[in-house]
């Protein structure tokens, strides 16, 4: 079958081998399928592509370009089948990584290369109104990262939801990923001579200062942060009568359609 990316070698690490086993889409595809379903997912890339065009031109007949700044942005990106895998929710470029454009009268135009974050919008849309400053704690403002990009700024991620036996903490940080996953092994990647991500370094006795300057830049502690959010699941399954009360429930892991029995 077709793969796109180190199919075996990826699901060795028993957090991501338990997480496939979670969400085991490509199972179940056949090759055709699979193309299908990736055609189909660029296809609704350049809809997007079109709504955010008619937006724009909309801005330019009102005279309003010149004066407003258009962010566009996700939440997340999609597998779409890379590395075996399906829709989100791992520390992958394609699923972590994100558009993110900024389109106004002062940005220049050209592509940076330096990590962004997602809390670099608010600090972005205060300082187009007028109302905050360049930087933060953590966040900057994409204005700044357009002017002056740092590469050496530091981004954090973290997960806790479906398919995780454990906390997701990622960091990026230069050129290198780090991936923290309280207790087992990290994962580390050169992303600037391993694009794909295709040859984990967290275990290398080379690399093992990367990895702790790496951890040091976190913006907590993943392992007090990991018992927390188990602490929080356990209460709320409590709460919600147990696991089999929860896995019986009609509305279990859907919203039930209007006059469905809950």
């Amino acid at each position: 079958p077709i793969r796109y990316g180190g199919f075996e070698k990826e699901f060795a690490h028993p957090v991501l081998a338990a997480f496939r086993c979670y969400n085991n889409y490509d199972d179940y595809f056949t090759d055709e399928e699979r193309q299908i379903a990736r055609a189909s997912y660029f296809g609704l890339c350049s809809f997007v592509d079109d709504q955010i065009g008619q937006v724009l031109r909309k801005l330019e007949a009102l005279g309003r370009d010149k004066d407003t700044d258009v962010i566009y942005c996700s939440d997340h990106g999609d597998l779409n089948g890379d590395h075996g895998l399906w829709t989100k929710m791992t520390m992958h470029e394609e699923s972590a990584g994100i558009p993110m454009i900024l389109k106004g009268p002062t940005t220049k135009q050209g592509v940076v290369d330096a990590p962004v974050s997602l809390i670099d919008i608010g600090m972005t849309a205060l300082e187009s109104v007028g109302l905050g400053g360049e930087t933060g704690q953590h966040a900057q403002s994409l204005h700044k990262s357009a002017i002056t990009p740092d590469p050496d700024r530091a981004v954090f991620s973290e997960y806790h939801d479906g398919g995780s036996i454990t906390g997701f903490f990622m960091v990026r940080y230069g050129k290198w990923k780090y991936i923290h996953y309280p207790g087992f092994a990290p994962q580390l990647f050169d992303l600037e001579n391993d694009p794909g991500e295709m040859n984990d370094l967290g275990l290398t006795d080379a690399h093992a200062s990367i990895r702790e300057s790496c951890y040091k830049k976190m913006v907590c502690d993943p392992e007090a942060v990991n018992e927390l959010a188990f602490a929080d699941q356990a209460a709320l399954i409590e709460e919600l009568g147990g696991v089999e009360a929860i896995l019986n429930d009609p509305g279990f892991d859907h919203t039930p359609v209007e006059g469905a029995e809950t």
